[in-house]
């Protein structure tokens, strides 16, 4: 006997208990209820010291230290204790039927749960699970803990449940109809996917009008609805259930970092939406002060979670503090300082009931384990609705700004305008002065070489003439005829030459020009000029020619044969002495939208195409852009002046035509062909 009075004084100094005679028997047989709770059934056994075994507890001597007939009440609150806590529940089935249930434990939060059962005074099953064990422990899937049971009919059922958690502890155990129980369950995961999905929906467009507005405040936003949302998932046990299911100490701190890094967010958000920096100096360095405290109490719970307690605290501080600056807000009259009261309070509220329920100040209720939930669904709507007032307003602001600076852009575009007009018509001048002065230099040098090419082509008429006159009197009639169509030749091809110096000096002002001009068929000069050229072309070419007989251009004859002179030769020359083909075509066509490359003027309608193409070289776009300037050439010193474009330029504008030139570098033999249009009809004085 004193052994036993030893044991019971060693039991009470390691054990907290309170003994309540009742009877705490739950008798299932004539239950029709979907759940019933179990508090007011349950015995209750603090270990203080965490020794105690499940055979420690079976002993008589200590069944009678559970406390017993706990008031009705939806939970236990037993807030941030180190001991554990053993959970005693008798059921008694009387009827003659197996009756299934579910009990549940419903607080994800707890480290350790083990459950022993004995029916009849013998052991059946244990189970242990908890967060800190892997996810498949658990008898019943869930993010909480539950476990299925099937009581046999005229049982006598003895239930234990051991719980011990760092974090705050709440026993909430019901009895539960497995079909109640999985509807429960169905209408709790449909909670919290609208809740999350609302969380998502709006992370993304927060997200999307940081993008679109670049300013800090929607990220800082859109970083808030994310620890809001991993706070949740935490302290919801979903996290442990779907993403985190092998890393129990993001269960266990979870909910307070990403809930210290959320209120953080939180406090930045406000203090840019209510400018507290200019508008609440005083406060807004209590801001920062809270923004600090809770960005170090994130770096000191991975650390140690000995400081949770007083991080609930510290939240229930930040939520009081936070409605601060929304007051000051509303008395200035703030727009966004509305949406800020009205989001805010209810998130509030619930931070602080759950801070005291926490630290055990209250008992549980509905609100007290859900409230922050409600709270900061409520919030992020009205947070919303805030942001999407204010990208309004910014897009207000940015479309006046777009009118003003819309006015200011066409106000400096009209003074642009008029300064470039200004400035083109100097250059206008300029480039007349010194077109003038280009022409006067041609006009100097053509009259010099006029003259000397009239000399010499002086002596080459005369010596010709003899030659015809010796040719006449050869004996060899074959001979004579060849020598004859040759002096015939060269004659023709003389006064080409001396008319084409006749104008050469009227250009250069040396001599009157004469309007009347020499207008021939135009298949007549081509044919003549190809008989004249085709010795300077080489036997290597191919001459292609295409002639309407019935088109007639209305242009000097001794012109049209310089201008195809001047193509003919360059032509030669882009083929490089290679084999090759040169092809001439005179047609009638109908233009649309060509742009000469000379005047750049659009063309439309009926012409007179003179086309000579070879498949040379081709040529470069920046140099097609400049080979009708005076003294541009691509050619060596000694093979070219750079005037024979310029001149057929001249030429063709002075019978009102035009020339588009297409060539092509990329592709072999494809080479350049100068496209010469002439109007049909052309009333010219004689």
């Amino acid at each position: 006997m004193k052994q036993i009075i030893i044991r019971l004084i060693l039991l009470m100094l390691i054990t907290k208990f309170s003994i309540v005679i009742a009877d705490d028997r739950l008798d299932i047989n004539n239950n029709v209820q979907p759940s019933i709770s179990l508090t007011s059934y349950l015995g209750l056994l603090e270990d203080s010291s965490q020794q105690l075994t499940f055979a420690d507890i079976q002993q008589e001597n200590i069944k009678p230290l559970f406390k017993t007939n706990l008031p009705p009440q939806k939970s236990i609150n037993l807030s941030y204790t180190s001991s554990a806590y053993w959970l005693r529940l008798i059921i008694e089935n009387s009827s003659d039927l197996t009756i299934e249930k579910i009990i549940e434990l419903n607080h994800p939060l707890l480290k350790n749960v083990d459950f022993y059962w004995q029916i009849d005074h013998k052991d059946h099953q244990t189970i242990h699970t908890g967060y800190a064990l892997p996810f498949e422990n658990r008898a019943y899937k869930s993010n909480i803990f539950a476990f299925p049971v099937q009581f046999p009919a005229h049982s006598h059922n003895v239930i234990y449940l051991r719980v011990a958690s760092p974090n705050a502890m709440f026993i909430m155990a019901n009895l539960w109809e497995p079909m109640a129980f999985q509807q429960r369950e169905r209408n709790g995961y449909a909670f919290q996917a609208l809740y999350f999905g609302i969380v998502i929906a709006i992370s993304l467009f927060s997200l999307g009008l940081a993008i679109a507005t670049k300013e800090t405040i929607f990220f800082i936003y859109f970083y808030m609805v994310f620890f809001i949302a991993c706070g949740f998932l935490a302290n919801k046990g979903l996290g442990a259930e779907f993403i985190w299911p092998n890393y129990p100490w993001l269960s266990q701190r979870g909910s307070l970092i990403f809930g210290a890094s959320a209120l953080s967010a939180i406090l930045l958000f406000i203090r840019g939406i209510l400018s507290t920096q200019k508008l609440m100096p005083k406060v807004d360095l209590m801001i920062k002060a809270l923004i600090g405290l809770l960005l170090m109490m994130v770096l000191l719970l991975l650390l140690t979670f000995a400081l949770a307690k007083f991080t609930m605290i510290l939240f229930a501080v930040t939520a009081i503090s936070i409605l601060i600056p929304v007051v000051i807000g509303v008395i200035q009259k703030q727009r966004a300082a509305y949406f800020l009261a009205i989001g805010f309070s209810l998130l509030a509220i619930g931070i602080v009931i759950r801070a005291l329920h926490a630290v055990g100040l209250i008992q549980g209720s509905y609100y007290s384990l859900n409230g922050i939930q409600i709270g900061s669904a409520f919030e992020l709507l009205m947070f919303t609705l805030l942001l999407t007032d204010r990208y309004r307003a910014i897009q207000q602001e940015k479309l006046h700004g777009e009118v003003l600076i819309k006015h200011t852009h066409n106000q400096l575009l009209t003074k642009t305008e008029d300064h470039k007009a200004a400035i083109n018509h100097q250059l206008v001048l300029t480039n007349q002065v010194y077109q003038m002065q280009k022409l006067e230099s041609i006009s100097q040098l053509t009259s010099g070489i006029a003259h000397d090419f009239n000399n010499i082509l002086g002596a080459m008429v005369g010596y010709n003439d003899l030659n015809t006159l010796a040719a006449e009197t050869c004996p060899d009639p074959s001979l004579k005829d060849e020598l004859l169509f040759n002096t015939q030749q060269i004659d023709t091809a003389s006064q080409h030459a001396l008319n084409l110096i006749k104008k050469m000096l009227a250009y250069s002002r040396q001599q009157p020009l004469d309007k009347a001009i020499d207008l021939r068929p135009s298949h007549e000069v081509i044919d003549e000029l190809l008989i004249i050229l085709r010795p300077g072309l080489t036997t290597s070419f191919q001459i292609n020619t295409d002639i309407d007989l019935d088109v007639t251009i209305q242009i000097d004859a001794t012109h049209l044969g310089q201008i195809l002179t001047n193509l003919l030769v360059n032509a030669r020359d882009a083929m490089k002495d290679q084999m090759g083909a040169i092809s001439i075509s005179l047609k009638k066509i109908t233009v649309h939208e060509a742009i000469c490359n000379s005047c750049a003027q659009t063309l439309e309608g009926d012409f007179i195409e003179l086309r000579i193409a070879d498949n040379g070289i081709g040529m470069e776009e920046n140099i097609i852009k400049h080979i009708f300037d005076p003294f541009f050439t691509t050619k060596d010193l000694d093979k070219g002046t750079g005037l024979g474009l310029s001149i057929v330029s001249s030429m063709v504008h002075d019978s009102e035509g035009h020339i588009v030139v297409e060539s092509n570098t990329s592709q072999m033999h494809q080479g350049t062909t100068f496209r010469l249009f002439f109007p049909l009809n052309l009333n010219r004085g004689n």
